[in-house]
């Protein structure tokens, strides 16, 4: 399944944090703002990865901070 949009991306970040999606912006650090760690982080985009249907490279991995970040290489 590809993603389309933005708000699919929160809803999946929002549910893995358990953070609502409300408080989950394109600018959240993730472990700034949704208090994640490396070894999360990296768990996080594998699964999206896999969920939206795009493999994520260890170059792109290394470049995510932030939610849009994830997003920008999901539509890539």
């Amino acid at each position: 399944m590809a993603i389309s949009e933005m708000k699919e991306l929160i809803e999946y970040l929002s549910e893995k944090f358990d953070i609502p999606t409300t408080e989950i912006a394109a600018n959240s650090n993730l472990i700034d703002d949704l208090d994640s760690d490396d070894w999360t982080n990296l768990e996080v985009i594998i699964e999206v990865g896999e969920k939206f249907g795009r493999t994520i490279t260890d170059e792109e991995a290394e470049t995510v901070r932030v939610v849009s970040d994830i997003y920008d290489i999901l539509i890539s």
